[in-house]
């Protein structure tokens, strides 16, 4: 008989040549009672599991358990293969068991970030994107309305990108690579600023359409970029289109390159005394300074939002504020000068918290915790002072300013809230994002200004109802951690009827996000998540009742 190695090295009996006789083909009978008999066995071992009392000499420990995981259809990115569970997993469980209303959140932001960028890479190469012209034109002026604080309008001119349209197919016609870039992004926050889903689900595909052309223009440009003035206007606008469309890694490495033709144009020393302009492009009226304090204020947004090192911030930094200067011009009337300067107000008291972590490294965080309340309370007191809560509540106010306030508020207590979230990871392993509620800051100013977010939202929604804004909302601030912390509190709450203007608050902003998805699959999950955690409160609320 022929032995195999591995039994004549231990001198065992080998049943590796003995034949077995094979098996018939198996019946659909067959199959479908082996199934069964599985599925009595498990749930014979579940049954005796539960029935099986704990050991008295163990001790008494909570119990955890473990949810599934959803695993979506298509092939998931590496971001969004986590073991988060799913809201219709979580919402099944026994009643006493909490759910993670954070987890739930952030899994169907996951989602939405997927949709989005899906086929990207492919529809750059193969997609038709012919915007028309008409619209083109409808778009430009649309941005210049409402988009008030225009970076860089002294080397970037106005008149030159209104023409485009009309002279861009034309041959014999050739338009630098970076006025293209920064043509292409005008374009999508035109769009995007009047897509609305009531009227055409042609306008989601206009959206989609523009930043495509965005990323068709980056390869031609990168190959011929030299670090002008203009290399450093179309990095900027790209890395402002890229996050706004939830492609964060398009966004990091685009504003990496901004600031690398910042450095080296010697531009954060603009009013240094021995600052010296190398050409003839010129930057130095106070639409370019403020344009240079709205990149170091995206430099600070991805060191506190997305954990990335300081690029510009790092650096000393000579900019005067524009319409300071004795030699300025006036600053503008009525509420654009009001935003800018309180939006540079919560730049600096964000500056002077980074400031406090390096100064704090070998100090207790009891000391930390007191000195961000003060900034926090400092960041309030300026949304006081300048009443741009009274503003935005104010129905009568135009549209054209009304995104510019709402942009400043957010970017005020998403810092707050980050800026908490910062101090609870500086001395622990925690992921940096969120995805668990064990990761909201525990502190009770976080919750106020969770409610404060919330709000905000609904008012934008109100005036500027469309699907982009939403994607704004949850891409740009993640303004899904400021919904899961003030559910979590109602959740969580002895008396629930207490919150019932929180209730109330949540409800309004899911039904303003279920008339918004209607036929717009990308922000679907979101969407559905929301309603169903509106749902777990008002069954808790009737629970409570009863």
């Amino acid at each position: 008989m022929p032995q195999c190695g591995r039994c004549r090295t231990h001198a065992a009996t080998c049943v590796y040549p003995e034949r077995v006789k094979r098996k018939g083909p198996r019946t659909a009978t067959d199959i479908s009672d082996a199934s069964l008999s599985t599925i009595l066995d498990r749930l014979g071992r579940l049954e005796a599991q539960s029935t099986t009392p704990a050991p008295s000499s163990s001790p008494s420990l909570p119990i955890v358990e473990q949810n599934p995981v959803c695993i979506p259809s298509h092939a998931a990115s590496p971001a969004t293969s986590r073991t988060t569970p799913c809201y219709h997993d979580v919402v099944e469980v026994s009643q006493g068991v909490g759910i993670d209303v954070t987890a739930i959140l952030k899994k169907a932001v996951d989602q939405v970030r997927d949709l989005r960028l899906r086929g990207l890479a492919t529809s750059v190469i193969t997609d038709t994107t012919q915007i028309p012209t008409d619209l083109a034109k409808f778009w430009i002026q649309n941005y210049f309305t409402h988009v008030s604080a225009c970076m860089f309008l002294s080397v970037v001119d106005r008149r030159v990108i209104e023409v485009l349209p009309d002279i861009l197919r034309l041959p014999y016609i050739h338009i630098e690579p970076p006025i293209l870039v920064i043509y292409h992004c005008i374009l999508y926050h035109g769009c995007v600023l009047t897509v609305s889903n009531k009227s055409s689900l042609v306008g989601v595909a206009y959206a989609r359409a523009c930043y495509i052309n965005c990323l068709r223009s980056i390869p031609v440009w990168q190959n011929s970029a030299t670090g002008t003035m203009m290399d450093f206007i179309a990095a900027l606008s790209m890395a402002g289109v890229a996050y706004q469309y939830f492609d964060e890694d398009v966004a990091w490495t685009m504003f990496k390159h901004a600031c690398e033709y910042c450095h080296a144009l010697n531009l954060h020393n603009l009013d240094s005394s021995e600052f010296t302009w190398s050409n003839d492009e010129k930057c130095d009226s106070d639409h370019d300074r403020r344009g240079l304090w709205d990149a170091f204020q995206f430099d600070l947004f991805f060191r506190l939002m997305l954990n990335k090192p300081p690029v510009l911030a790092g650096s000393s930094w000579k900019v005067n504020l524009p319409w300071l200067d004795a030699n300025s011009q006036p600053p503008p009337e009525g509420i654009e000068a009001i935003v800018f300067l309180a939006g540079s107000r919560v730049s600096l008291v964000v500056t002077r918290f980074f400031g406090l972590l390096e100064e704090h490294q070998n100090r207790p965080n009891e000391d930390l915790v007191g000195s961000t309340d003060e900034l926090c309370n400092e960041i309030l007191q300026v949304f006081k002072e300048w009443q741009l809560h009274d503003w935005i509540e104010d129905t009568h106010n135009e549209d054209v300013n009304f995104w510019e306030v709402a942009e400043v508020l957010l970017f005020g207590y998403t810092s707050m809230f980050f800026m908490y979230r910062k101090l609870d990871v500086l001395n622990s392993d925690s992921p940096e994002p969120l995805v668990t509620d064990a990761d909201l800051p525990d502190c009770p100013l976080v919750v106020d200004v969770s409610r404060q977010i919330v709000q905000v939202m609904g008012r934008v929604l109100l005036r500027i109802p469309y699907v982009e804004t939403m994607v704004f909302f949850f891409g740009t601030y993640r303004c899904y951690v400021a919904i899961a912390c003030l559910a979590k509190s109602i959740l969580c709450a002895t008396n629930i009827k207490a919150h019932m203007e929180d209730i109330k608050s949540l409800d309004r902003l899911g039904n303003q996000a279920e008339v918004l998805s209607r036929g717009a699959e990308d922000i679907a999950p979101l969407v559905r998540a929301i309603q169903n955690l509106n749902t777990e409160i008002q069954q808790h609320l009737n629970a409570e009742v009863s």
